[in-house]
């Protein structure tokens, strides 16, 4: 703990101290430690700031104090794979997230869904709002995952698009990246990075994600733009499994000599690194791969040169982002207007992994 020295002796930090480096007053002060009156959420955490800042013993209560003002409530997240290390990292990040919200007492419900199809999609995000106030979905686009929205719309169960963006009108927002920039940050690269023109190979997981279709339409349009000299392959779909992923590469790895690049827009990366670890050919032709998500795996394929570039989301910040978009969804009236929280990605070579 720390102390401030007065008149040449050592003592406690004090109500008055605490004011002075909130530049509050000090009834103000102590109607947060006493919570008998109402105090601005943005003026309480002015205070708690100072509290921890100089060491003041009832910072504790003061922390207790805000928490117990705070609205309790559930939020739900419905999340693919849990054997993805992306989605696994992920639910624990939403955890914490939910757990540190200064605007709710929250308690996070994760859920994982291994079968991707949109029926299973549409009733675990309709069990999943029964038991929450408000929820976030990562899915592809169908009507049948539009209709699960429009019921807990009507029910009035805020739903969040998490990371894919979705069309259906009584969503209540989207958090997620800018896909537009990230397709187009990927054939930069390819196109900067390949020593010769050659072909490219396009990966998604499902064209019914409407981030990588629209990831994927960017960067077809910057070739034909800015490197018509090099030749985009048709897309195939991974169906957000590595073994497909692992398959495909292996089929274009020994059936085009020229293949130059690779680029993943969805899920399937760690397919991808194991069949170029298996080609022996693959690291004397120099392809140049990019992959999305920041994991275990595709940091020792970067450190490994077997990837070159990752294109990120920053999962905590996306993480707490998301949380306070639905916090402030349970509380207020959104007056119907659909909350847009784009972040930005991250980039990682080996010069910074």
């Amino acid at each position: 703990m720390k102390e401030s020295v007065k008149e040449g002796q050592l003592s406690r930090p004090t109500i008055a101290d605490v004011a002075k480096v909130a530049n509050v007053s000090v009834s103000t002060v102590d109607r947060v430690l006493s919570g008998r009156h109402r105090v601005r959420e943005a003026t309480a955490q002015q205070v708690l700031r100072a509290a921890e800042a100089i060491g003041f013993y009832g910072t504790g209560m003061i922390r207790h104090r805000l928490r117990q003002d705070r609205p309790t409530r559930t939020l739900g997240f419905l999340l693919q794979q849990p054997q993805r290390s992306f989605y696994k990292m992920l639910g624990q990040d939403l955890k914490e997230a939910t757990d540190a919200s200064t605007t709710i007492r929250g308690r996070a419900v994760v859920r994982f869904r291994d079968d991707l199809a949109p029926e299973v999609a549409a009733e675990r995000l309709l069990q999943l709002g029964r038991d929450c106030d408000a929820v976030a979905v990562v899915a592809a686009d169908h009507p049948k995952v539009t209709q699960a929205i429009d019921t807990l719309h009507g029910e009035g169960v805020p739903v969040f698009a998490l990371i894919s963006d979705l069309p259906a009108a009584n969503r209540a927002g989207y958090v997620g990246l800018d896909n537009w920039k990230v397709g187009g940050t990927a054939a930069w690269f390819i196109a900067n990075m390949c020593r010769t023109p050659g072909k490219i190979g396009v990966y998604v997981g499902s064209h019914r994600f409407l981030s990588q279709d629209v990831s994927e339409m960017r960067f077809r349009s910057y070739f034909r733009e800015h490197a018509p000299e090099f030749q985009l392959l048709e897309s195939v779909a991974t169906l957000e499994d590595p073994r497909y992923a692992y398959e495909i590469t292996l089929d274009l790895s020994r059936r085009i000599p020229d293949l130059v690049g690779i680029y993943v827009a969805g899920g399937g990366i760690t397919g991808v690194i194991r069949a170029l670890r298996e080609d022996p050919s693959a690291l004397s032709r120099n392809l140049v791969v990019i992959g999305r998500e920041l994991i275990p795996e595709t940091i020792a394929g970067i450190v490994d040169g077997v990837i070159n570039v990752v294109l990120s989301h920053p999962r905590r910040l996306l993480a707490d982002t998301l949380v306070e978009a639905m916090a402030q969804s349970t509380i207020s009236n959104q007056g119907g207007n659909i909350v847009q929280r784009v972040i930005p990605f991250e980039i990682y070579m080996a010069e910074n992994v």
